[in-house]
């Protein structure tokens, strides 16, 4: 149990870290996908 607790911050940190990589390339590909209809209509 106790090494659970002091892992903990470190699996939020590596949880973050893929949520905000995973959020970035959505939008990047959001944005891409987005111009791509805009150019063609």
């Amino acid at each position: 149990m106790p090494d659970i607790i002091k892992n903990l911050p470190l699996e939020i940190k590596k949880n973050k870290v893929k949520t905000s990589i995973f959020l970035g390339l959505s939008a990047y590909w959001g944005i891409i996908i987005f111009a791509t209809l805009i150019t063609f209509n």
